[in-house]
């Protein structure tokens, strides 16, 4: 027997908060019911593509919207795919989102494909379903197009658009052209768009901006949250190499299960906390042309000099090195190899 493909029911929130504030309902049949109602209980639950695509469909009819999907989606943002999107938007470079979507991606979705794949000095980022799953499915990629969007913007900015776009046949050329702002749209068998390859290796916004708009002392100031303060304590103990979690949770008075307990109800894992701290630290220090990338990973709490490059590798595709050359002559990194 084929399996049913099933996907996460926080892609499908969108939908139901546009449907409910539009008054956009049909025959109340069973996926009219029965999806609005899984999708507020859980946003973890999976629900079968094709219920959740008929719902698509008829909401777009009942609502007299013909391309549901990108006036759905032009609002949407990554973090609201629940703990998978919130683990994409805490990403440190635009490859480390990248590795986590090729790791993680079949664990939010069995009926499609989302990967990446390097041609010469650009970056093909593509879409499809793997299961023909009736109407509503063109609804469903025109918001997973924008969603993919929102994911390069991270790091490219707030307004870009990618040159070329490209969609099925059955998408709505027109329409597709307006949410893109670009004349350039071609029919292939897979829906995405190119992006450079120099942003890969670019730290997500946040990152910039809170090196932009934070002095020194506001930086340091006390966090006012829990996740912010964690991180902080693990900035002060990785300078003298004790950055286990059992110290930390030692420093903060409290179990390492407790404290891991306590971390996962805020969706962050002690792990992507640490790599965010080291990361920070890493590229703040490779600025300083007379630091040794070796000083640098002591410094960083690793024993192994050979584990920091091995880490940085994994966060921007480039080692430290190359990064700090990159850097250093004005230039945008591009020896990364990516894999569908």
């Amino acid at each position: 027997m084929t399996p049913v493909p099933q996907v996460r029911a926080s892609a499908y929130l969108p939908f139901v908060e546009f449907a409910e504030k539009h008054g956009a309902r049909c025959d109340r049949a069973i996926d009219d019911e029965l999806l609005p109602a899984v999708v507020r209980r859980d946003e973890e639950a999976l629900v079968p593509m094709h219920l959740a695509h008929a719902f698509l469909a008829k909401t777009a009819r009942s609502a007299g919207v013909a391309n549901l999907g990108y006036a759905v989606a032009d609002q949407a943002r990554i973090e609201g795919l629940g703990d998978f999107g919130r683990s994409l938007a805490r990403s440190l470079t635009l490859h480390d989102a990248l590795g986590k979507l090729r790791r993680q991606f079949a664990d939010y979705s069995s009926a499609e494909q989302i990967w990446p794949t390097r041609s010469g000095a650009k970056v093909l980022f593509l879409h499809r379903h793997v299961y023909d799953t009736g109407p509503g499915r063109r609804e469903a990629q025109q918001c997973a197009l924008l969603l993919m969007r929102d994911l390069i913007r991270h790091v490219a900015g707030p307004d870009w658009q990618p040159g070329e776009v490209l969609i099925t046949p059955d998408h709505d050329v027109p329409a597709t052209q307006e949410a893109f702002e670009t004349n350039n749209v071609r029919q292939t068998a897979s829906c995405g768009f190119a992006f450079p390859a120099e942003f890969l290796s670019q730290p997500f916004e946040r990152f910039r901006a809170e090196n932009r708009d934070l002095t020194a002392f506001e930086a340091s100031v006390p966090g006012a949250g829990f996740v912010r303060s964690v991180k902080e304590t693990i900035a002060a103990l990785i300078v003298e190499g004790r950055c286990h979690l059992s110290v930390l949770a030692e420093v903060l008075g409290t179990h390492p299960r407790t404290l891991q307990r306590n971390l996962s109800e805020c969706h962050h894992q002690y792990s992507d906390i640490l790599a965010e701290v080291r990361f920070e630290a890493a590229t703040k220090l490779l600025e300083d042309p007379h630091r040794k990338v070796i000083e640098i990973a002591f410094d960083l709490g690793y024993t192994d000099p050979a584990n920091f490059t091995r880490a940085f590798r994994q966060w921007t595709g480039i080692s430290p090195s190359d990064f700090r050359e990159a850097r250093e002559s004005n230039a945008k990194p591009f020896r990364v190899r990516l894999s569908p």
